[in-house]
């Protein structure tokens, strides 16, 4: 398990096999096999070990935006530790139980207690929430991503693409979005970005919460 995040990590799930496992453990497949049915078991039992390695808050929230706020940073470290993570947490229309999943969400929930809010609402502000935030994390892994695959291309000798020569960056090519990328994402930095957009959905619940109170007022 924790031989298969170390290789996640370092080269991706594609990486990661039963045979490779087995091969830096210096064991064979097939003894392998007998703890672990498949590999996609053995991923579900990495992504449980990884949560568990950003351990949950130990007290309660100050409110319900504080509480919003620090399981925001919680997944967003999350990811940056094990960018491979993020396909096997995000939401989904599909029933699926990881304890550590239903730890971290029933926290995050926790969040809105004392708020009064009926099921259904503190569902859709938290689909809101966790859209916004693994939403973010998709442009965190593809860089992660990305960047790994520029230096094995660069050790096989391949040339990394040249980013100044995109079409974006000649003169009046596209002069509004030019601007706007060279003011706000040249270079990127998504740590700024992602806590600047939290700020603003959060900023929408609360103006929603408030309208709430104003109507049942």
């Amino acid at each position: 398990m924790r031989t298969g995040i170390v290789i996640a990590d370092a080269e991706g799930l594609d990486a990661l096999s039963m045979r490779r496992v087995a091969t830096e453990l210096g064991t064979g497949a097939m003894s392998l096999y007998r703890h672990v049915a498949s590999k996609d078991d053995l991923v579900t039992l990495m992504v449980e070990a990884a949560m568990t390695d950003v351990p949950l808050p130990d007290s309660p929230p100050r409110n319900w935006r504080h509480g919003l706020e620090r399981a925001a940073h919680r997944d967003w470290e999350l990811y940056h530790r094990h960018p491979w993570i993020l396909p096997r947490v995000m939401m989904t229309t599909r029933a699926y139980f990881s304890p550590a999943l239903a730890a971290d969400s029933e926290s995050a929930f926790s969040s809105f207690d004392g708020l009064d809010l009926e099921p259904a609402d503190a569902f859709r502000y938290m689909f809101m929430f966790a859209s916004y935030v693994q939403g973010v994390a998709l442009i965190l892994v593809s860089d992660a991503e990305a960047e790994r695959q520029s230096k094995t291309s660069t050790k096989q000798g391949a040339k990394a693409p040249d980013g100044a020569q995109s079409p974006l960056y000649e003169p009046g090519a596209y002069p509004r979005l030019a601007r706007a990328m060279r003011a706000g994402a040249d270079p990127w930095d998504l740590d700024s970005l992602f806590a600047s957009g939290l700020a603003g959905v959060l900023d929408g619940i609360a103006a929603d919460l408030a309208r709430r109170r104003t109507d049942t007022g």
